[in-house]
């Protein structure tokens, strides 16, 4: 990993961090997800980075992948447990962190064992330690704490315009697992903790964020709205997750959501696309998360989001 990657990954972490320590402004009961989204979006833009996911909001029992659509209504509730997971990057080079903000005081309690096993896993990193063994460290310290985390949400590595670049890294011991954290890489640990049963599952038609699946593809059989969407993905979005909030932009307001949807789904059921459904706890119960990205150097480890973390 030369200098000028570096430079890219922590500027990209700088802007990540300095979003991190706003979203409390931002997110209060009441407030629009929509206006959430577009206000900390925008504010990544005007740092001079790009969001590297749609802003993900995820309230109580959702775990992850809900960003708001174009003419969403939902507000933030009283009482309730909001993740925000923010993505940056820097012509392509990433910082994914999240954090959770609670509303309501029986929750604190496992907000704060999610993001001290957080730190704790963190602090085990090393080149050449085992992935299952800071997953194992984290479920240690959820478990004594009684609570769970959620076994099939992992973290995972990062390549240049990809979010997951094949990595896992899991929140608990996995005998299965066998990769280790190298050096010249990056990677986003990001525990999930509950009080429900420890896994989620996918709500069926609730699709919000899409990715390209291959950034060769080509869609020589497609015209209309449907090539004009490839076309915006692939010159401004690459192989990034995306959502239909950021395509009316390009496209225009002449565009109906309805048609737009129709179009999105289209293409992900003709291979296109990837979609990521909204993932919430299988026994409901809430979820809070924590998530910083790490670059693993033959010298030490970089966290970029968050220079409050003395590895």
């Amino acid at each position: 990993m030369d200098e000028e990657v570096i430079n890219k990954y922590l500027r990209a972490g700088e802007v990540a961090y300095r979003i991190k320590k706003l979203v409390s402004n931002f997110v209060k009961p009441g407030t629009k997800l929509v206006e959430v989204a577009e206000l900390i979006e925008g504010r990544i833009r005007e740092y001079g980075a790009e969001p590297a996911f749609p802003l993900n909001i995820s309230v109580n029992y959702i775990a992850a992948h809900r960003t708001p659509l174009a003419d969403d209504e939902e507000v933030i509730p009283d009482d309730s447990v909001v993740k925000v997971d923010i993505g940056v990057h820097v012509d392509g080079y990433i910082a994914d962190t999240a954090v959770t903000l609670v509303f309501n005081d029986k929750y604190l309690r496992m907000a704060d064992v999610n993001q001290e096993a957080l730190w704790r896993g963190l602090r085990k990193v090393k080149p050449g330690v085992r992935f299952s063994d800071v997953g194992a460290v984290i479920n240690n310290y959820v478990r004594r704490h009684g609570f769970k985390v959620i076994k099939n949400l992992t973290g995972h590595g990062l390549g240049r315009y990809l979010i997951h670049a094949g990595e896992v890294i899991p929140n608990y011991r996995d005998p299965l697992t066998f990769g280790r954290f190298r050096s010249g890489r990056a990677y986003a640990v990001e525990p999930f903790v509950t009080d429900g049963k420890g896994l989620v599952t996918e709500v069926r038609g609730s699709i919000q964020i899409y990715a390209l699946r291959r950034e060769d593809v080509v869609a020589h059989d497609l015209g209309g709205l449907g090539g004009s969407v490839l076309k915006i993905v692939k010159e401004r979005f690459k192989t990034l997750p995306f959502c239909e909030r950021w395509l009316i932009k390009y496209l225009g307001r002449d565009v109906s959501i309805n048609e737009l949807r129709n179009v999105l789904n289209e293409l992900s059921m003709r291979g296109y696309l990837i979609s990521y459904p909204v993932l919430i706890e299988v026994g409901r119960g809430f979820v809070s998360q924590f998530e910083e990205t790490l670059l693993v150097l033959r010298d030490g480890i970089l966290i970029t989001t968050n220079p409050e973390i003395k590895q």
